[in-house]
């Protein structure tokens, strides 16, 4: 009996116990923490649990959207993390902060790649790492290396405007997601490792970009177990193997295992005439210096994955748009036809001068960027001042991407697609802040591939609308691209780190020239 009582005893107390922690962690959070008087919901200030459902079910960027619509450009979306959407917020965040110390990522934070052997690719390098390896890269995307890369570009685009071709002429619709990701795919597999997929020439999808695809919803899942469990802990390890599916870990595995092969391969073939990035690495001596042979590795599994996501999802997202906006459409397709007589004449030198096709690329990234999940960073020692509001150090601290560039604190009817914002035309965008819209990020760690990937963009959209006229599918594929919408006005997708695409289908008439 006294057995009995004890550790019935024993059990209420340890209940009780763990009743009183919580309750006193909830109002230490409410009432006592730094960032008690930042506006946000009492769930939200006193748990991770609301934002971590939001970001493992691919909604964060829509419920950060609505939390920013109801308290203000300044969120508590978590005990300990903040969200903002100003264009002063995002210069503080991840600008070059002067006098003081950059923020650095989050821990929780983790890319298509994370790190082997103890070392990381560029994305996930801290500080001094981080500066070494961003300039031993910084030569691959100068002007002069992308102009040596403008002939293997108009190769593979040259590729997919024949397949299309042969699509058109047999009045078969096409599913553009799909061909952009198998362009953009062999475009960065000759890049790195001088090679293609052979993706356009099979007309399908491979193992390893099925596997680049979904890495990031593997690293989704990662995060929020993070951002419950803690980064390195006994927690985090149980639940990953509890929670994450195995198939999870092998899409990691073929990504990287693939880019490592690969990558030996092109380096043992180092006297290979390629100007791909291996070729120009080891032709250029401060990276082949500066850089191991596992970080070369990282390096490129980084590229195949940020490059291919990247390009593929805006031009699809770019697709919708103009065909969605007739006015837009023909607009663009006549500034093209006008300067372009000739396919032939698809070159950087005279597609990087139409303005309005750059104004509609620009517009088609603001409102569907491929990276719509907020990319934290911790405040240094010191704390800092982020829209007038003091954050302490060690605060979690980022700018919503989707909320930032749909809010109307930064852009008149930040809803519709209006490429004519981008030209200063019009009063009614006069005080739109373009700089809230920075898909490739800003400061220091800004996308070391930005100018590569909108050359590749433009060349692609530029050949498309020359060579064809084009229209949503509302026939055998209407039920297919309902998921888009038609109305002009996209429909939402989820985000798992990059903005999922499904398929987008297409009609497509050759021109007459």
């Amino acid at each position: 009996m006294i057995s009995q009582f004890s550790v019935a005893s024993i059990a209420t107390t340890a209940a009780l116990l763990v009743v009183a922690g919580l309750l006193l962690q909830i109002i230490q959070r409410l009432f006592f923490h730094p960032l008690r008087s930042a506006p946000g919901p009492w769930a939200n200030r006193v748990s991770d649990i609301p934002a971590t459902i939001a970001l493992v079910t691919g909604n964060q960027h829509t419920y950060y959207r609505s939390l920013h619509e109801k308290y203000g450009p300044i969120v508590r979306v978590s005990p300990g993390e903040l969200s903002f959407v100003s264009v002063e917020a995002r210069e503080e965040i991840y600008g070059l902060r002067k006098g003081g110390l950059n923020m650095e990522k989050s821990a929780i934070f983790l890319g298509a790649v994370g790190s082997v052997e103890g070392q990381t690719g560029v994305s996930l390098a801290l500080n001094a790492e981080h500066t070494r390896q961003r300039r031993a890269l910084g030569y691959l995307f100068t002007n002069t290396a992308l102009l040596q890369h403008e002939s293997l570009l108009r190769l593979h685009v040259n590729k997919l405007v024949a397949v299309l071709k042969k699509k058109a002429a047999a009045n078969q619709p096409v599913d553009v997601s799909s061909w952009f990701t198998y362009i953009s795919f062999d475009v960065m597999g000759d890049l790195c490792f001088a090679e293609p997929f052979g993706c356009l020439d099979q007309a399908s999808a491979t193992e390893w970009s099925t596997s680049v695809i979904n890495v990031f919803i593997a690293a989704t899942w990662t995060q929020g177990i993070r951002r419950l469990c803690g980064v390195g802990t006994l927690l985090e390890s149980l639940a990953t193997k509890l929670l994450v599916p195995a198939k999870a870990a092998q899409w990691r595995n073929t990504h990287l295992n693939n880019s490592r092969e690969k990558t030996a391969k092109r380096l043992a073939d180092g006297d290979r005439e390629h100007t791909d990035f291996i070729y120009q690495i080891l032709k250029h001596n401060e990276a082949k210096n500066s850089l191991s042979d596992t970080e070369i590795k990282l390096n490129m599994a980084l590229f195949i994955s940020a490059g291919t996501d990247t390009t593929a999802t805006t031009l699809t997202g770019w697709t919708y748009y103009i065909c969605t906006h007739p006015t837009v459409y023909a607009r663009v397709v006549s500034e093209i036809r006008s300067a372009i007589p000739d396919a032939e004449d698809i070159k950087w030198e005279n597609v990087r001068n139409l303005r309005y096709l750059e104004a509609t690329i620009h517009e088609a990234l603001r409102l569907f960027p491929p990276s719509g999940a907020s990319q934290q960073r911790i405040v240094p020692r010191g704390g800092a001042t982020i829209d007038g509001f003091y954050v302490p150090a060690g605060t979690t601290v980022a700018v919503s991407p989707w909320a930032s560039t749909r809010s109307k604190l930064n852009f008149h009817d930040p809803d519709d697609f209006r490429p004519e914002r981008w030209l200063s035309e019009g009063e009614e965008y006069a005080n739109d802040r373009l700089g809230a819209s920075l898909p490739f990020g800003t400061g220091p760690r800004v996308c070391i591939g930005r100018n590569l990937a909108y050359m590749e963009m433009r060349l692609v959209a530029a050949h498309l609308l020359l060579s064809f006229d084009m229209a949503i599918d509302r026939g055998r594929y209407e039920g297919e691209n309902s998921a888009w919408g038609f109305e002009g006005r996209m429909k939402t997708q989820k985000v798992f780190h990059s903005m999922t695409k499904p398929e987008l289908w297409v009609g497509l008439k050759e021109v007459d020239r």
